[in-house]
């Protein structure tokens, strides 16, 4: 499963970067300036995209996506299936809850691509 990171400053997108490739080592992870977020969704193809706002591209083409607004912890997840839900103090835990309803969700649907 591939994951998204496009959020600043720099250090948080470093930061959950690490996180999962330590607790969730299985991932193919990567991390993108938040102003090449679209042809990163477009050329990468990821199941789940952090970042600070969700484009079009995020919403037509990624089944679930995490919201972090600039300056704030509160986040919007959206899983899709699941609707959205706000969150307050988003936490990596959260962002692991996400990864891993999204993984069932491939499981289940036609959103496997490989």
């Amino acid at each position: 499963m591939r994951v998204l990171i496009a959020i600043a400053p720099t250090m948080y997108w470093e930061t959950l970067e690490l996180a999962l490739l330590r607790y969730r080592p299985h991932l193919e992870v990567k991390i993108t300036d938040p102003d090449a977020l679209d042809e990163e969704v477009v050329s990468f193809e990821p199941h789940v995209v952090v970042s600070h706002h969700a484009t079009p591209t995020i919403r037509w083409n990624v089944p679930s996506w995490v919201v972090v607004p600039y300056h704030s912890s509160d986040a919007t997840i959206h899983v899709r299936g699941q609707g959205e839900s706000r969150v307050e103090d988003i936490s990596v835990g959260d962002l692991f809850a996400v990864i891993d309803q999204t993984e069932q969700l491939l499981s289940d649907t036609r959103w496997s691509r490989a």
